[in-house]
């Protein structure tokens, strides 16, 4: 299966029930069917939980290293990832199981770049933002993001991001092992369009879980420690 396919077929085991949850306490593991016909916003639809349990199962018992969710929202679709680069503080990951080189790259457990999965984001600077979430500060930041429009040209958007500091909580991941994080947010005005990301972060300044705005297109991505 391509990259594309599997993006629908991962989420949630039965065992990861307590994972914490993202923004209005929506479970990050709602998973999507998302075959490569339905990723666009004409045929959205949801998959078998079993199988993307078994899936999910499967990775976490025959694979070694780190392992995440990936999710995008808007269109219902959901990978198991590994890394299969890193380039200083940046993380590049494709889907568990698969060749495929299409993929999504991270710094510190956030999403800055996605490659051949439509309308990529080709580059983001969000070194403010990190530094005020990893620290779990308040305050003021401003990130770009770099996309390509619907005729291929690369559009940037500016955001001007109010970060605040929220509620301590638990966070389990998928070996169950829990940590206590601090969820930070991040209200992002982009002149007409005002987008809402969060994020949870331990002591340590790790990023365990994020759901950043990833385009227009896109929308909201959700990357998620499972190992």
């Amino acid at each position: 299966m391509t990259f594309l396919t599997r993006l629908g077929l991962f989420g949630c085991v039965a065992t990861l029930a307590a994972c914490s949850s993202v923004e209005n306490r929506q479970n990050v593991f709602t998973v999507g069917k998302a075959v490569i016909g339905q990723l666009s916003a004409n045929n959205p639809a949801e998959p078998d939980p079993g199988e993307v349990a078994r899936v999910a199962q499967h990775a976490l018992t025959h694979s070694t290293g780190p392992l995440a969710i990936y999710r995008l929202e808007e269109r219902k679709a959901v990978a198991i990832i590994r890394p299969i680069a890193r380039n200083g503080a940046y993380q590049t990951w494709a889907s568990y199981g698969s060749s495929e080189r299409r993929s999504v790259s991270s710094r510190n457990g956030v999403l800055t770049a996605t490659r051949g999965l439509g309308n990529d984001l080709m580059s983001s600077d969000i070194d403010s933002l990190l530094a005020l979430v990893s620290h779990r500060q308040a305050g003021k930041a401003s990130i770009e993001q770099r996309y390509l429009d619907g005729e291929n040209q690369t559009v940037t958007i500016r955001s001007d991001c109010t970060v605040s500091h929220g509620e301590s909580e638990a966070f389990t991941d998928g070996t169950g092992r829990t940590v206590r994080v601090t969820r930070m947010m991040a209200q992002c005005d982009q002149g007409e369009r005002r987008v809402t990301n969060s994020y949870l972060v331990t002591d340590a300044g790790e990023i365990v879980q994020s759901r950043h705005w990833a385009g227009p297109t896109m929308g909201h991505s959700v990357v998620q420690r499972l190992r």
